[in-house]
């Protein structure tokens, strides 16, 4: 985990002409984590730090001994490229240090999207070798990553909602698991909601659309020959349609006598529709 903090987070520098091991944290929570890390792994206090606060969240913890640094580097598996810090592959070649590993990039540079606006989970990272660690991390528990550039940097993500959820967890991140989940279950039954009343909305369109179709072929046969043209069935149909302009085609078979099913209500309808088309064959 820590290594996965120092990879993104920390650099070798030149500081008052001391080389010393800078790691640069935006939050106070990863800040107490590194410190609670360095403390629980090579046994430093918080006096051999400098620890130099940012200007509204988060600080910068500097540390100078040459012995320590060279402890952290053997015992992390670090290499220094450049003033970068990278780490061996042996660090994520087990599941659980993957999973560490990965807990730790997302400390660094990490962040979820809110859900209720879009899923995405991502990290941002500066170099290939990260990029392609932070990918072999998530795979190992079936997050299948993705990749894209963002101005000087690479950006892993994720935009799959069970993939964010199984990583949340994987992470330890419980309560914001439980957390995009409950929105997620939230969101899903009101996106199902709106598709049932656009639905709703358009089969009831349809209907009335089709029902002022239907109202305005009827009443060209009354103004050219007359409704008593119409043979007695579709005569029948002509008639309650006029007076039931509201109603589904089920609802007008049903006073029909005999009731008629859908089906038989469609094909006097049709009929009535050719008559409207050609009122000269009802002469």
């Amino acid at each position: 985990m820590l290594a996965g903090i120092i990879t993104l987070d920390g650099k070798m520098k030149l500081q008052d002409g001391r080389r010393c091991m800078s790691i640069r944290m935006e939050k106070n929570e990863v800040v107490e984590t590194v410190l609670h890390l360095l403390s629980m792994v090579f046994g430093m206090s918080e006096e051999e730090l400098e620890i130099v606060p940012r200007t509204q969240e988060g600080a910068r913890v500097r540390i100078y001994d040459a012995g320590r640094i060279d402890q952290i580097f053997q015992t992390l598996k670090l290499t220094e490229l450049d003033d970068r810090l990278d780490v061996d592959d042996i660090v994520i070649s087990k599941s659980c240090c993957r999973t560490a590993f990965l807990r730790g990039a997302f400390l660094a540079s990490g962040s979820v999207a809110n859900p209720e606006t879009q899923y995405q989970l991502e990290i941002v990272t500066d170099r290939d070798t990260v990029t392609r660690q932070v990918l072999t991390a998530m795979a190992a528990f079936g997050a299948e990553g993705h990749v894209t550039e963002r101005r000087y940097s690479q950006v892993v993500y994720l935009k799959e909602a069970d993939g964010i959820s199984e990583t949340l967890g994987q992470l330890g991140a419980v309560n914001a698991m439980m957390q995009f989940e409950n929105i997620r279950i939230v969101k899903g039954i009101r996106n199902n909601i709106n598709r049932e009343v656009n639905c709703d909305t358009a089969n009831i369109t349809k209907t009335a659309n089709a029902a002022i179709k239907q109202i305005e072929e009827i009443r060209r046969i009354e103004s050219t020959v007359g409704l008593s043209a119409l043979p007695a069935n579709l005569r029948e149909l002509a008639v309650v349609r006029l007076e039931n302009p509201d109603l589904s085609l089920k609802e007008l078979g049903e006073m029909m006598d005999p009731p008629l099913g859908k089906s038989g209500v469609n094909h006097r309808l049709r009929k009535i529709s050719e008559y409207a088309a050609r009122p000269e064959l009802l002469r």
